[in-house]
């Protein structure tokens, strides 16, 4: 009975305040759309890479025809942009305005047609087509502006080199053919790309598969990171029982105090997943209408809500041991709050865990924040069963029972002044 009279209190309380139902329900709401919407730009540079290049083509041969060819036609993530002189290709590099610039020399395609000649020569025991004297090396340039990422750096020279080899594969099996072959016989053209092909998946169990997004980072991250400022209404309405002396008489009621912190468990338990709902409903309906892609659920409902009255009761337990433990409303929300904000950035909330340092990836493991971003990464992008996120929702459950034990420890354990 008292634990329904707690529910009772605080629902009034909460209903009374404004200011509190809109820090509950509106704010995060408002803070899951906004970080939707800034970060999107980067998630999509990140996973669709556009990159324009600078190429200046000074080849007469057709080395120099390859490498544009194979940029446009076969590259959707990076955009030629010709020029004729070097010096200027050079100097906008360097002032930042383009990230790379691709130099091929005059007289590449002949050079590395020559060292090919030289190598099917000495295949064949051929002096005729061994000339020491033209081993120079094909020297094409990529000029890297100081502040691109290593990873577009890398992509970039790779498919420069790998169109490199192709090109000079090509001319060996052509002279190749003109070795063995009589005039009678006419040369076969190969395509060495339709040889072994290369396909990009993504493991599911479904036909469908998704990617991380903005979206799908953003609102289980900020719907937690909401969950956890349950704190302040529920810190806020216990100190000021404690101050006006309505939890003091309370305590002189004879029996246990297990069942009005219950009750505060319970109703801020409650709206947390009232707030999960919501912010899902948001991910769902609204980010569409505002160009983002859709929140996906995956097909793993059950697991989906197990973890979120998992988190609820990680935050609800936080929320009620800062609000046992602090004696002023200013204590317990600063230092409510910046446990909070330190909590979700180790966790993963603001960026994903896996661009962080890797003794920041260590640590972020200890945050119950990021036990919960990784079980609902997994039930959305994985569509994993309940049994693989287990762990992490034991650790959840651990540690919201924990804090509710140590609560109602810390709140018996205060002297009657």
């Amino acid at each position: 009975m008292k634990i329904l009279a707690t529910i009772q209190k605080e629902f009034l309380l909460l209903i009374r305040d404004p200011g509190g139902v809109a820090l509950i329900f509106l704010m995060p709401m408002i803070l899951v759309i906004v970080m939707a919407l800034i970060q999107d730009a980067p998630f999509r540079d990140y996973q669709e890479m556009k990159l324009e290049v600078i190429i200046v083509n000074e080849d007469n041969d057709s080395l120099g025809k390859k490498i544009e060819e194979a940029f446009s036609g076969r590259s959707s993530n990076v955009a030629l942009i010709h020029k004729s002189d070097t010096v200027e290709a050079k100097n906008l590099v360097l002032s930042g305005n383009y990230k790379a610039a691709v130099i091929i020399p005059d007289g590449a395609g002949e050079s590395l047609r020559r060292r090919t000649d030289d190598v099917i020569g000495k295949i064949f025991n051929n002096p005729s087509m061994i000339d020491s004297a033209r081993q120079a090396s094909v020297d094409l340039q990529i000029l890297f502006d100081p502040a691109i990422k290593e990873n577009y750096k890398q992509a970039l020279s790779s498919g420069l080199e790998k169109v490199i080899a192709d090109v000079q594969i090509e001319w060996m099996i052509d002279e190749l053919q003109n070795q063995v072959s009589s005039n009678k016989h006419k040369k076969v053209k190969i395509d060495f790309a339709q040889l072994v092909s290369v396909k990009e998946l993504y493991p599911s169990k479904k036909k469908t598969h998704f990617k991380l997004n903005s979206v799908q980072h953003n609102v289980p991250a900020w719907t937690m990171f909401a969950m956890f400022f349950i704190l302040f209404p529920l810190a806020g309405n216990f100190i000021k029982e404690r101050e006006e002396g309505s939890m003091l008489r309370l305590r002189l009621i004879s029996g246990s105090q297990f069942p009005v912190m219950a009750g505060k468990f319970g109703f801020y338990f409650m709206v947390c997943l009232l707030q999960f709902i919501l912010m899902t409903a948001v991910g769902v309906y609204v980010m569409p209408l505002l160009g983002l892609q859709q929140l996906a659920l995956g097909g793993n409902i059950a697991g989906l809500l197990l973890t979120a009255c998992s988190v609820a009761m990680a935050a609800t337990g936080y929320g009620l041991l800062i609000a046992v433990y602090f004696n002023t409303p200013q204590q317990a929300l600063s230092f409510g709050s910046i446990s909070v904000v330190i909590l979700a950035a180790l966790g993963g909330v603001w960026v994903p865990v896996y661009v962080m340092p890797d003794i920041l990836q260590r640590i972020s493991r200890l945050s119950p924040l990021n036990w919960g971003l990784e079980s609902f990464t997994n039930l959305f992008l994985r569509d994993v069963s309940t049994l693989a996120i287990l762990p992490d929702l034991l650790k959840l459950i651990s540690f919201g029972i924990a804090t509710l034990i140590v609560s109602v420890f810390i709140h018996k354990s205060r002297t009657i002044s």
